[in-house]
């Protein structure tokens, strides 16, 4: 029996060590481990790694009141704390910078949440997971790239930093420490680092998704029709030449009006790959649309692009 109640013991310190700390924020040094922070720190000195996890008072998918297969928005806020200019007045919050953690699978089942704020570019959690995710804005992804670069603004010196969970526009955790140095400057080269190694986790980790409709007439007529298209021309969808296509939707899906029911058009996706500029692979989900006039449907035309999705060429 000793060893079932050893067990249970650690169980319930567990429970309540993530009891205790609900709504808070704690801080390291190191990569933390599942819900757990070695080392907790108060204090950084410019250059250092920071990492946390905020202990939530709910799952997130009961915070978000999200089914099992939601992929929920959660935002992570960073505020530089002004000290007043008078004994009477209260400190004020700046912002710095803000951004959105995607989480979804199993992830939406924990009461805590792994924030990595400038990790070392080879240990992290916030880049290459299907769970965690942050999205990619031209060739910049958000999260700790984000917030290195922030942190890289701060002027010579000791300041106190504010970080805020928000989930369903609420604030759920928030912690604080202190950061002093003579020049940030050094986590502006920590953002390059972090964006590359997070380009390449995420794309090594990305698969191409698989089509649940085959008609080698559509195929051509959405390709010819992207390549039309002025996201295609101007450079938006980035691309140089189509890879592969996949049609991700059964079926086409019927649109109507909202009053009358009558059909307006149909539409369906397709993931495409592409060659882009600097001659790496990527794939958008494209929609496409047909228009419903005189009793039948017109010719096939392109609608609108998704983001990009980074993927390693032989994961194609």
């Amino acid at each position: 029996m000793k060893p079932f109640v050893t067990l249970l013991m650690l169980i319930i310190m567990s429970m309540d060590a993530l009891s205790q700390n609900q709504g808070e924020i704690i801080f390291s040094k190191k990569m933390a481990e599942s819900n757990k922070v070695s080392s907790p720190e108060k204090s950084f000195k410019a250059g250092d790694a920071i990492y946390s996890v905020a202990y939530l008072p709910k799952t997130v998918q009961g915070l978000f009141n999200a089914k099992p297969e939601s992929k929920v928005e959660v935002e992570v806020y960073i505020y530089k704390v002004v000290p007043p200019l008078y004994d009477y007045q209260q400190p004020s919050e700046e912002q710095l910078v803000f951004a959105t953690m995607w989480v979804s699978g199993k992830a939406l089942q924990n009461n805590y949440l792994v924030v990595d704020i400038i990790p070392e570019p080879d240990k992290t959690t916030a880049y290459g997971s299907s769970e965690i995710t942050y999205k990619e804005f031209g060739k910049k992804y958000e999260g700790p790239v984000a917030f290195a670069e922030s942190m890289a603004t701060l002027q010579p010196g000791k300041h106190s930093l504010k970080i805020v969970v928000n989930c369903n526009y609420e604030p759920v955790a928030t912690g604080s420490f202190t950061i002093e140095g003579s020049d940030y400057g050094v986590y502006a080269q920590k953002a390059v680092a972090i964006n590359q190694a997070a380009a390449s986790a995420g794309s090594k980790n990305a698969s191409f998704p698989k089509a649940l409709m085959t008609n080698s007439t559509t195929e051509s007529q959405m390709i010819a029709a992207l390549k039309n298209s002025n996201d295609w021309k101007t450079g938006f969808v980035n691309g140089t030449e189509v890879l592969k296509i996949a049609i991700v939707d059964a079926d086409w899906y019927i649109r109507r009006h909202e009053i009358s029911g009558v059909i307006l058009h149909r539409y369906i996706r397709a993931a495409i790959a592409y060659k882009t500029k600097d001659n790496r692979c990527a794939y958008r989900l494209i929609t496409y649309q047909e228009d419903y006039v005189g009793g039948k449907f017109q010719p096939l035309k392109y609608d609108g692009a998704g983001d990009q999705v980074m993927i390693e060429c032989a994961n194609l």
